[in-house]
C-alpha cells in the first residue's frame, strides 16, 4: 500500500476523529490484530464469529498506527492510550473499509483493473489470468478467494504505483453486493465465467443470479471491455441487451465465439487443447483436468488478448500457472488409487460438472463419489439435492457416499449402491471398508462449510499405510 495521511482516511470514510494526531502516516490496512504490521491502521470488524473490537489493545501493542471502530471505546483497557492514540469512530467499519478502498483505487489511473465474477470458476480464472499478465509487468490479485465486502478492499490496498495489472475476484451472497463491490473497484474489464445454481437461498432463481452478476458490467469503465461466456444460455443474451459503449469479447467451448477451443484431449494431470482467435491458433496444455477448466482458461485468454498479449504469451502463462488447492486436485496412492479433491465448494452446477469431468477422464475405471451437502440453496434445496440423485443415476458410478442433512434427499432418488450419513467418521469408516484397487477413483465434492477435505486426507493416509 502507498503511504497516506490519517486525515485522508477520515475524509474518505466520512468518520469522526476522536483523539490523537490527525497527521500521522499510515502504510497499510489490517483487520487482524495478530498479523498487523507496524504503521498500519486497524479496522475493528464485528463479524459473525468474532468481534474485532475485543482485540483493539492487542492491535495497538503490535504496532497499529490508528484504530477505526464502531463499538463503545471503553473496550480499550489502557485509558491513557485511549486519550492520546489516533481513534476514528464510524457507524459501520465494514462499509468504512469499502469507502476507503474506493477512494484509494482512484489513485491508480494507469493500472488496468480486471474484475471476475461467476457462479463457478472465478478463482481458477483469476489465477490463470494472473499467471499470464505477470509476463509483462507487476501485478496484484485477490489472495485465496478474497471476493466479498472485506476481501475485495483488502486486495485493493495491495495496489502501488508500479502495478501494471490488478485482477480481483468478486462474489456475492446477497442482492446488490456485486454492484457495491464493482463500484469500489471500477474495473477496466469485467469477466463473468458462467451463471449457475449458486446462492439460491438469497436469489431464488437462475434469472435472479444472472441479474445480480451482470451488475458487474454496469461499473466497468465506458471504454472498457466485458468478457462473456457464449456457452452460457443467459450470458450469451447480453449483446442483445444493448450494452452500449462497451466492447464485448466472447469465449466458448461449443458455441460460436471470438475465442474458442477445439481438439480437447484429457489426461490424468493435464488437458491439452487448441486455442483459436481470428486466424491464429496455438496448442496449450493446462495443468488441470476437467473441461470446465478449459473454459476458465478461455476466459482468462480472452481478457489477455484484448490487453495486447500474443497467443504465445498466453500459452506460456497458462502452462506455468499453479492450480489452486482443492480444485480437481489429484493425488495417486502408492498402489495406484486415484483421489480427487474438489471439495472447495459446491452447488448443483459445479457438482454435476465435476462428476461429468471425472467420468469422461476415467471412463474405464471404477468411479466412487463422496458428495456432501450443497448449501445456500434456499427453499429449493430439497429439490436440487433430489435432482442430483437423478443425475447420478444416469452416470457410470461404482459407489456413492453422501454426507449431511440435505443429502438424504439425494439418497432417496438414487437407485444404485449408496451410503448415507450425517457424520464424517461414518463416511470415512465406510470408505475404509470398500474393496479398492488400482482401478478405483474417488471424487470428493461438497460445500465449504462441510470441510470434506478432512475425510479426503484421512482416507489418503489410510490407503498409503496399506501394504
Amino acid at each position: 500500500m502507498e503511504v497516506f495521511h490519517l486525515k485522508e482516511l477520515i475524509h474518505a470514510i466520512k468518520a469522526d476523529f476522536v483523539t490523537g494526531d490527525i497527521n500521522v502516516l499510515i502504510n497499510g490496512v489490517s483487520i487482524n490484530s495478530k498479523t498487523i504490521k507496524k504503521g498500519e491502521v486497524y479496522f475493528a470488524i464485528h463479524g459473525k464469529r468474532y468481534n474485532g473490537h475485543n482485540f483493539i489493545d492487542e492491535a495497538i501493542s503490535r504496532g497499529a498506527r490508528a484504530v477505526v471502530y464502531s463499538n463503545n471505546i471503553d473496550l480499550i483497557k489502557n485509558k491513557s492510550i485511549a486519550k492520546t492514540f489516533p481513534l476514528i469512530r464510524t457507524d459501520n467499519t465494514v462499509c468504512a473499509i469499502g469507502k476507503l478502498a474506493k477512494v484509494y483505487r482512484e489513485k491508480f489511473t494507469k493500472t488496468k483493473i480486471i474484475c471476475i465474477s461467476g457462479s463457478n470458476g472465478k478463482t481458477t480464472t483469476k489465477e490463470i489470468l494472473a499467471s499470464i499478465l505477470s509476463i509483462k509487468g507487476k501485478i496484484v490479485y485477490s489472495k485465496h478467494s478474497f471476493n466479498n465486502k472485506i476481501g475485495l478492499p483488502l486486495s485493493i490496498f495491495d495496489l502501488t504505483t508500479n502495478v501494471k495489472y490488478a485482477v480481483f475476484e468478486i462474489g456475492t451472497s446477497s442482492c446488490g453486493e456485486i454492484s457495491t463491490l464493482s463500484d469500489i473497484a471500477k474495473p477496466d474489464f469485467g469477466v463473468i465465467t458462467n451463471i449457475g445454481l449458486s446462492h439460491l437461498e438469497y436469489f431464488w432463481s437462475l434469472n435472479n443470479v444472472f441479474n445480480e452478476k451482470i451488475e458487474l458490467f454496469k461499473n466497468v469503465k465506458k471504454d472498457g471491455y466485458i468478457i462473456i461466456n457464449n456457452d452460457d444460455n443467459l450470458l450469451k443474451t447480453i449483446p442483445k441487451l444493448k450494452a452500449s459503449g462497451y466492447k464485448i469479447v466472447t469465449f466458448a467451448l461449443k458455441a460460436h465465439a471470438d475465442v474458442y477451443a477445439r481438439n480437447i484431449l484429457f489426461y490424468q494431470d493435464r488437458t491439452i487443447f487448441k486455442l483459436f482467435f481470428k486466424k491464429e491458433s496455438i496448442s496449450i496444455t493446462i495443468p488441470m483436468n476437467g473441461i470446465f477448466n478449459v473454459s476458465n482458461a478461455l476466459a482468462a485468454a480472452s481478457c489477455a488478448i484484448v490487453l495486447g498479449f500474443s497467443l504465445n504469451d498466453i500459452k506460456i502463462g497458462i502452462e506455468n500457472f499453479k492450480p489452486p488447492k482443492m480444485r480437481m486436485e489429484t493425488v495417486i496412492t502408492h498402489d495406484g488409487i486415484i483421489l480427487i479433491n474438489d471439495a472447495y465448494n459446491a452447488n448443483p452446477s459445479s457438482v454435476k460438472k465435476s462428476i461429468e469431468a471425472v467420468a469422461e477422464l476415467y471412463i474405464d475405471k471404477k468411479i466412487n463419489i463422496i458428495i456432501g451437502d450443497m448449501l445456500e440453496l434456499g427453499d429449493k434445496s430439497k429439490k436440487y439435492h433430489y435432482e442430483l440423485g437423478q443425475f447420478i443415476n444416469n452416470q457410470k458410478i461404482n459407489s456413492v457416499n453422501l454426507l449431511g442433512e440435505m443429502s438424504f434427499n439425494t439418497k432417496k432418488s438414487i437407485n444404485k449402491n449408496v451410503f448415507f450419513s450425517k457424520n464424517k467418521s461414518d463416511i470415512l469408516k465406510n470408505l475404509m471398508q470398500l474393496n479398492v484397487d488400482n482401478n478405483s477413483v474417488f471424487l470428493f465434492k461438497a460445500s465449504r462449510k462441510l470441510k470434506l477435505e478432512d475425510i479426503f486426507f484421512k482416507f489418503y493416509n489410510f490407503l498409503e499405510k496399506r501394504k
